[in-house]
């Protein structure tokens, strides 16, 4: 077992009209952004065992190990 990999889950607009983006963003499973672009996040887990963040899970051991290639 190892520590949690933490991940911000984000709500990107793709932006009003923009179809080519959204079939890119679809297609891809990317969207580029300008590096000043500000994102909320909405929520923040494990990307390998997908617990939830908070005061009781930040020092517990995960029970997935995620690849290094992740």
């Amino acid at each position: 077992m190892s520590g949690h990999q933490w991940v911000g889950a984000a709500l990107v607009g793709m932006g009003v009209g923009q179809t080519r983006r959204a079939e890119h963003a679809a297609r891809t499973g990317r969207h580029v952004l300008p590096a000043s672009t500000k994102i909320k996040v909405l929520e923040v887990y494990c990307g390998s065992c997908r617990v939830r963040y908070d005061a009781q899970t930040q020092d517990q051991e995960c029970r997935v190990t995620l690849p290094r290639s992740a």
